[in-house]
């Protein structure tokens, strides 16, 4: 039983830990001549009264963007990382590789070949081909893509809707606009957009950000829950490396 118990914290660590791996964005008003800016930052994250330190680091060499993280405390060890371009706004991915280390290894991976018109992902060591398809996004590009398209709209968008391929499925991935009071962080208090994902059963599963326009959508805080269990994760600190 306490096994059990552990693996679904774990596994609920593990998810939470991909959603949080986003892009930070420096200001400027023309997101068409807006590269992302080099940065490091680091998140707080906490469940179960288990901590853990998010370190993020984005870097740029030609027109590619690397995006890494890494997060480990007593009981897990998480790497994350995503290469990919950017063009007309869109996340263009390149290759993303994912390993968590617990009880045993889980390893995920995707490469797109937009010349040969394929993207294969690898989950629980099984690999699927898909046809590469414009918009389609790795787990970690996604936030990216949500900064990407707020920075793109006059207003926040009531919804937004992006499709993620993972191993054998290609999901979409739903987010509902919802009201959002300002917060107190480390870099300050700051006005914020607010979304939560749209789940199936939002009883067992629920998911919020929070963005902050100010910094460009950085996201400052997300909170899952994944039945009775409720993962937190707040900034800490970010720092460009311009």
């Amino acid at each position: 039983m306490m096994r059990s118990t552990k693996n679904k914290v774990l596994a609920t660590i593990r998810w939470l830990f991909t959603l949080l791996m986003s892009a930070l964005l420096a200001p400027s008003s023309a997101l068409a001549d807006t590269p992302l800016t080099p940065f490091e930052a680091t998140y707080d994250t906490r469940a179960l009264g288990m901590s853990m330190s998010l370190s993020r680091k984005l870097g740029l060499e030609g027109d590619t963007y690397t995006l890494s993280s890494f997060g480990k405390n007593m009981l897990l060890t998480l790497k994350e990382q995503s290469s990919f371009t950017i063009e007309d706004g869109q996340v263009l991915g390149q290759r993303f590789k994912s390993e968590s280390k617990a009880l045993k290894t889980q390893r995920r991976a995707v490469n797109f070949d937009r010349s040969a018109g394929v993207i294969d992902s690898m989950k629980q060591g099984k690999w699927t081909q898909h046809e590469w398809q414009p918009g389609l996004l790795d787990r970690f590009s996604q936030q990216q893509q949500i900064r990407l398209t707020l920075l793109g709209s006059d207003t926040p968008p009531d919804q937004l809707a992006f499709n993620v391929v993972d191993g054998p499925k290609v999901s979409e991935k739903i987010w509902q606009r919802v009201e959002a009071d300002p917060i107190d962080t480390p870099l300050g208090q700051l006005e914020v957009v607010s979304y939560r994902e749209v789940h199936d059963n939002p009883k067992k599963r629920a998911s919020r950000i929070w963005l902050a326009p100010g910094l460009q959508y950085l996201m400052v805080k997300t909170e899952h829950i994944e039945r009775s269990s409720k993962i937190r994760v707040n900034i800490e600190s970010l720092n460009w490396l311009e």
